[in-house]
C-alpha cells in the first residue's frame, strides 16, 4: 500500500457562541482538513487548527495560519509523500522534520491522516495501536469563555448539568472577575467539581502571578493553567503555589517537556497534539510525564470532529493523560448529546454523534479515527 494523493484545505464551523480567552484575537471554528488517500481506495483523514496569535514562551512557538498550513502540506508535504508507505508513521514525521523546520500544526494534520490510514488498513481503532486503552472513557472539561460574569455562571451550572465533573475557566485579563467567578461556581456547584482556572499567561511576573493564584486558591480553585509567561516565572508560581500548576504555552514538544520537568516548572503538563506535532510527538511528552510522576490533559484549540476523535485515541492510550480533556463532544446538527457541556459548534463534519456518558466520551471502536466523515458536510463548510 502506498499513499497516491495528498490534499489540504480550510473549512469552517458555525459556533454555538463565541468563545474567547486571553490574547485571543481571531474566532474559533477555522480548520485545516488534511486527506490522503492510497493506491486502494483507503482514505485518510487529519486536522490542524492554527491560530497565529497564539503560541509559545516569548513567541518561541507560533506563527501557523489555515492559509500556511494547507500550503505547506500541498506544496512541500505532499511531493515527498507520495509513493510512500503511509503505515510508517514515525519514518513519515521523521521526513517533515527534515523538510520544515517547526510548522507543527501542519506536521499534526499529516500524521492523524497517516494514523486514521494505519487504523484502517489493519482493521483496529487508532488507541488500539498506540497500546489499547487504559481507561474506559475520557472525561471532558467544559471551557468556559471569556464572557460577561453572569454568562460564565451559567454556561458552567449548565455544563455541569449535562454530567461534565470538570470546567476550564478562561481568565488572566481581569484577577478580581476571575477570583468572584471561582467563588460563585464553587458556590454554585459544590465540592464535586474541578474548577481550572486559565490565565492564558495573563497574571504578569511571577510575584504578581503567586499572589493571583493564592487569590484564586482560596476562592476554591483546584488547579492553576499558565499563569505566568516563561519557564523561570513558572518554576517560582509552582514552588509557592497552594494549588497544583499545569504548564500549557510552556510545554509544547518533549525538549520543553524535558526543561519543565527539570525546572520543576509545573505539576501537571497540557499537551496538545498539534504543539508536539501529532501523535508521536505528543507520545513522547506523555511517557516523560508518566517517568515525572506528573498528570497531565489532552488540550487544544477545539477542534473538529476529527481533531477530537484523535485526542480520545490518544486520552485512551496514556496513562499519564487522566485530568479532565479540554476538547470538544462532537456531533452532526441537531443531535447532539448535551445542551452545552463539550457544544462549541452547532454542526460538524462527522455522521453520528460521539456518545457520552456521564460526561466522558466513550471509545471510537471503529478502524482508525472510529468515525464516518460526511464527505457532503466538508464541501459545504469548505473556505475558498
Amino acid at each position: 500500500m502506498k499513499i497516491r494523493a495528498v490534499e489540504a484545505y480550510p473549512f469552517r464551523l458555525p459556533p454555538r457562541r463565541a468563545f474567547k480567552w486571553a490574547g485571543l484575537n481571531v474566532d474559533l471554528g477555522g480548520f485545516v482538513l488534511v486527506r490522503i488517500e492510497t493506491d486502494d481506495g483507503l482514505v485518510g483523514y487529519g486536522e490542524a487548527t492554527p491560530l497565529p496569535d497564539w503560541g509559545g514562551d516569548w513567541g518561541r512557538h507560533s506563527g501557523e495560519t489555515l492559509a500556511t498550513v494547507a500550503h505547506l502540506v500541498n506544496a512541500v508535504f505532499a511531493p515527498a509523500l507520495i509513493g510512500r508507505d503511509p503505515t510508517a508513521v514515525t519514518a513519515a514525521r521523521r521526513l517533515l522534520d527534515r523538510l520544515v523546520i517547526g510548522n507543527v500544526y501542519a506536521k499534526c494534520a499529516v500524521d492523524i491522516a497517516l494514523h486514521d490510514l494505519w487504523g484502517k488498513a489493519t482493521g483496529l481503532p487508532i488507541y488500539k495501536l498506540l497500546g489499547g486503552a487504559v481507561r474506559d472513557t475520557v472525561p471532558v472539561a467544559h471551557m468556559i469563555g471569556l464572557m460577561d460574569e453572569g454568562d460564565a455562571l451559567r454556561e458552567g451550572v449548565a455544563a455541569a448539568a449535562d454530567g461534565v465533573r470538570s470546567l476550564q475557566i478562561k481568565g488572566g485579563v481581569d484577577l478580581d472577575r476571575d477570583v468572584r467567578l471561582t467563588a460563585a461556581l464553587r458556590h454554585e456547584l459544590g465540592a464535586g467539581i474541578t474548577l481550572r482556572l486559565d490565565a492564558n499567561q495573563g497574571y504578569g511576573h511571577a510575584k504578581t502571578a503567586v499572589a493571583a493564584v493564592r487569590r484564586l486558591a482560596d476562592a476554591g480553585v483546584d488547579l492553576v493553567e499558565q499563569p505566568t509567561t516563561g519557564l523561570r516565572y513558572m518554576a517560582e508560581v509552582t514552588a509557592a503555589s497552594p494549588v497544583p500548576i499545569i504548564a500549557d504555552e510552556t510545554c509544547w514538544d518533549i525538549n520543553d517537556a524535558i526543561d519543565v520537568s527539570a525546572a520543576r516548572g509545573a505539576d501537571c503538563l497540557s499537551i496538545y497534539l498539534a504543539k508536539a506535532g501529532g501523535f508521536v510527538g505528543a507520545g513522547n511528552v506523555a511517557r516523560l510525564a508518566a517517568a515525572q510522576l506528573m498528570r497531565c490533559d489532552v488540550n487544544g484549540s477545539i477542534e473538529s470532529a476529527i481533531g477530537t476523535a484523535a485526542n480520545v485515541h490518544f486520552a485512551l492510550a496514556h496513562p499519564a493523560v487522566d485530568l479532565g480533556a479540554v476538547i470538544a463532544i462532537s456531533a452532526p446538527a441537531g443531535r447532539h448529546p448535551c445542551q452545552v457541556a463539550g457544544r462549541y459548534y452547532e454542526d460538524d463534519v462527522l455522521a453520528e454523534p460521539m456518545a457520552v456518558k456521564d460526561g466522558a466520551i466513550l471509545p471510537l471502536d471503529a478502524p482508525g479515527l472510529g468515525i464516518v466523515i460526511d464527505e457532503a458536510k466538508l464541501a459545504r463548510f469548505r473556505c475558498a
